[in-house]
Protein backbone atom coordinates (compact mmCIF):
# COMPACT_ATOMS: atom_id res chain seq x y z
CA UNK A 1 0.00 0.00 0.00
CA UNK A 2 1.01 3.51 -0.89
CA UNK A 3 0.74 6.46 1.22
CA UNK A 4 0.53 9.18 -1.16
CA UNK A 5 0.61 13.14 0.30
CA UNK A 6 -0.49 15.99 -1.73
CA UNK A 7 0.19 19.09 -0.56
CA UNK A 8 -1.91 22.29 -1.76
CA UNK A 9 -4.92 19.73 -2.18
CA UNK A 10 -7.85 21.82 -1.36
CA UNK A 11 -7.25 24.39 -3.89
CA UNK A 12 -8.63 24.74 -7.72
CA UNK A 13 -5.84 22.32 -9.17
CA UNK A 14 -5.17 20.35 -6.05
CA UNK A 15 -8.81 19.24 -5.48
CA UNK A 16 -8.55 17.40 -8.80
CA UNK A 17 -5.58 16.01 -8.37
CA UNK A 18 -6.78 14.24 -5.10
CA UNK A 19 -10.01 13.54 -6.10
CA UNK A 20 -8.68 11.43 -9.03
CA UNK A 21 -5.87 10.21 -6.88
CA UNK A 22 -8.36 9.21 -4.18
CA UNK A 23 -11.16 7.83 -6.88
CA UNK A 24 -7.94 5.52 -9.09
CA UNK A 25 -5.72 4.66 -6.26
CA UNK A 26 -8.55 2.91 -3.74
CA UNK A 27 -6.25 0.57 -2.14
CA UNK A 28 -3.76 3.54 -1.04
CA UNK A 29 -3.97 6.19 1.21
CA UNK A 30 -4.16 9.68 0.41
CA UNK A 31 -3.18 12.22 2.35
CA UNK A 32 -4.60 16.03 1.85
CA UNK A 33 -2.30 18.34 3.42
CA UNK A 34 -3.13 22.08 3.24
CA UNK A 35 -3.21 25.11 4.82
CA UNK A 36 -6.98 26.59 3.80
CA UNK A 37 -5.76 29.74 3.00
CA UNK A 38 -7.66 32.05 0.52
CA UNK A 39 -7.64 29.49 -2.13
CA UNK A 40 -8.14 26.03 -0.48
CA UNK A 41 -11.85 25.14 -0.30
CA UNK A 42 -12.92 21.95 1.43
CA UNK A 43 -16.27 22.67 -0.90
CA UNK A 44 -13.97 21.39 -3.42
CA UNK A 45 -13.54 17.84 -2.29
CA UNK A 46 -17.63 17.37 -0.24
CA UNK A 47 -17.48 13.94 -3.08
CA UNK A 48 -14.13 12.38 -1.70
CA UNK A 49 -14.45 13.53 2.36
CA UNK A 50 -16.12 10.38 3.28
CA UNK A 51 -13.84 7.70 1.15
CA UNK A 52 -11.89 5.39 3.30
CA UNK A 53 -8.84 5.70 1.61
CA UNK A 54 -8.70 9.87 2.01
CA UNK A 55 -7.69 12.12 5.12
CA UNK A 56 -7.89 15.66 5.37
CA UNK A 57 -4.66 17.18 6.98
CA UNK A 58 -5.13 20.79 8.15
CA UNK A 59 -1.21 22.11 8.20
CA UNK A 60 1.24 24.55 6.47
CA UNK A 61 4.24 23.45 4.45
CA UNK A 62 6.12 26.47 6.24
CA UNK A 63 5.77 24.50 9.37
CA UNK A 64 9.27 22.40 9.18
CA UNK A 65 8.60 20.12 12.31
CA UNK A 66 5.14 19.71 11.54
CA UNK A 67 5.86 18.26 8.29
CA UNK A 68 8.22 15.80 9.59
CA UNK A 69 5.76 14.45 12.09
CA UNK A 70 3.34 13.81 9.56
CA UNK A 71 5.72 11.97 6.95
CA UNK A 72 7.04 9.65 9.73
CA UNK A 73 3.42 8.96 11.81
CA UNK A 74 1.61 8.45 7.99
CA UNK A 75 4.93 6.79 6.22
CA UNK A 76 4.61 8.93 3.62
CA UNK A 77 5.56 7.04 0.04
CA UNK A 78 5.01 9.05 -2.18
CA UNK A 79 3.96 13.40 -2.52
CA UNK A 80 2.99 15.37 -5.38
CA UNK A 81 3.87 18.77 -4.14
CA UNK A 82 1.24 21.04 -5.10
CA UNK A 83 0.82 23.66 -2.24
CA UNK A 84 1.99 27.28 -3.52
CA UNK A 85 0.69 30.92 -3.47
CA UNK A 86 -0.25 32.47 -6.88
CA UNK A 87 -1.79 35.10 -8.53
CA UNK A 88 1.09 38.05 -9.47
CA UNK A 89 -1.08 40.95 -7.90
CA UNK A 90 -1.06 39.39 -4.21
CA UNK A 91 2.19 38.93 -4.96
CA UNK A 92 3.11 42.73 -5.22
CA UNK A 93 0.62 43.77 -2.14
CA UNK A 94 2.42 40.91 -0.15
CA UNK A 95 5.54 39.61 -0.97
CA UNK A 96 6.57 37.84 1.77
CA UNK A 97 3.30 35.38 1.65
CA UNK A 98 5.13 34.37 -1.47
CA UNK A 99 8.17 33.70 -0.19
CA UNK A 100 7.50 31.93 2.80
CA UNK A 101 5.17 29.11 1.24
CA UNK A 102 6.61 29.18 -2.42
CA UNK A 103 10.68 29.07 -0.85
CA UNK A 104 10.69 28.24 2.36
CA UNK A 105 7.55 25.88 2.32
CA UNK A 106 8.89 23.90 -0.73
CA UNK A 107 12.43 23.70 1.05
CA UNK A 108 10.91 22.27 3.96
CA UNK A 109 9.12 19.86 1.35
CA UNK A 110 12.54 19.14 -0.55
CA UNK A 111 14.81 18.89 2.85
CA UNK A 112 12.34 16.05 4.36
CA UNK A 113 12.22 13.96 1.30
CA UNK A 114 16.09 14.35 0.63
CA UNK A 115 16.21 12.47 4.03
CA UNK A 116 13.15 10.30 3.87
CA UNK A 117 14.28 6.97 3.46
CA UNK A 118 10.49 5.72 3.10
CA UNK A 119 9.64 7.97 0.05
CA UNK A 120 10.09 6.39 -2.73
CA UNK A 121 9.19 9.14 -5.85
CA UNK A 122 8.10 12.78 -5.21
CA UNK A 123 6.54 15.36 -8.03
CA UNK A 124 7.07 19.22 -7.46
CA UNK A 125 4.54 21.02 -9.69
CA UNK A 126 5.67 24.93 -9.73
CA UNK A 127 4.77 27.42 -12.02
CA UNK A 128 7.62 29.30 -14.52
CA UNK A 129 8.44 31.93 -11.71
CA UNK A 130 10.46 29.29 -9.77
CA UNK A 131 12.50 27.57 -12.18
CA UNK A 132 12.73 29.63 -15.47
CA UNK A 133 10.53 31.75 -18.01
CA UNK A 134 10.17 29.48 -21.32
CA UNK A 135 9.53 31.38 -23.96
CA UNK A 136 6.01 30.08 -25.75
CA UNK A 137 8.60 28.29 -28.68
CA UNK A 138 10.60 26.20 -26.39
CA UNK A 139 9.18 22.74 -26.20
CA UNK A 140 8.74 20.63 -22.70
CA UNK A 141 11.79 18.57 -24.22
CA UNK A 142 14.13 21.11 -23.86
CA UNK A 143 13.19 21.99 -19.95
CA UNK A 144 13.26 17.95 -19.48
CA UNK A 145 17.12 18.50 -20.61
CA UNK A 146 18.20 20.87 -18.02
CA UNK A 147 16.65 19.21 -15.40
CA UNK A 148 18.24 16.22 -16.51
CA UNK A 149 21.04 18.28 -16.80
CA UNK A 150 21.02 19.60 -13.55
CA UNK A 151 20.68 16.02 -11.73
CA UNK A 152 23.29 14.84 -13.66
CA UNK A 153 25.43 17.49 -12.47
CA UNK A 154 24.46 16.79 -9.10
CA UNK A 155 24.91 13.07 -9.62
CA UNK A 156 28.55 13.30 -10.76
CA UNK A 157 29.79 15.65 -7.51
CA UNK A 158 27.83 13.25 -5.37
CA UNK A 159 24.77 15.28 -4.09
CA UNK A 160 21.93 13.30 -3.06
CA UNK A 161 22.47 11.13 -5.79
CA UNK A 162 19.43 8.82 -4.78
CA UNK A 163 16.96 11.70 -3.96
CA UNK A 164 17.30 12.94 -7.22
CA UNK A 165 16.44 9.97 -9.00
CA UNK A 166 13.01 10.19 -7.16
CA UNK A 167 12.67 13.46 -7.85
CA UNK A 168 10.50 14.79 -10.62
CA UNK A 169 9.70 18.19 -11.19
CA UNK A 170 6.92 19.31 -13.32
CA UNK A 171 6.68 23.10 -14.75
CA UNK A 172 3.24 24.82 -15.85
CA UNK A 173 3.08 28.24 -17.94
CA UNK A 174 1.04 30.40 -16.35
CA UNK A 175 -0.16 32.39 -19.44
CA UNK A 176 -3.37 31.67 -21.34
CA UNK A 177 -1.43 31.46 -24.23
CA UNK A 178 0.55 28.02 -23.21
CA UNK A 179 -2.64 26.65 -22.43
Amino acid sequence: MKNILITGGAGFIGSHVVRLFVNTFTKDKIYNLDALTYAGNLENLKDVENSPNYEFIQADIQNLELLQTIFEEKNITHVVHLAAESHVDRSITDPSAFIKTNIIGTSNVLDILKDCKSTKSAIIVTTDKVYLNLEKKKKFKELEDKIADALAFMDACGINSDFNRRLKTVNFWTSHEAL
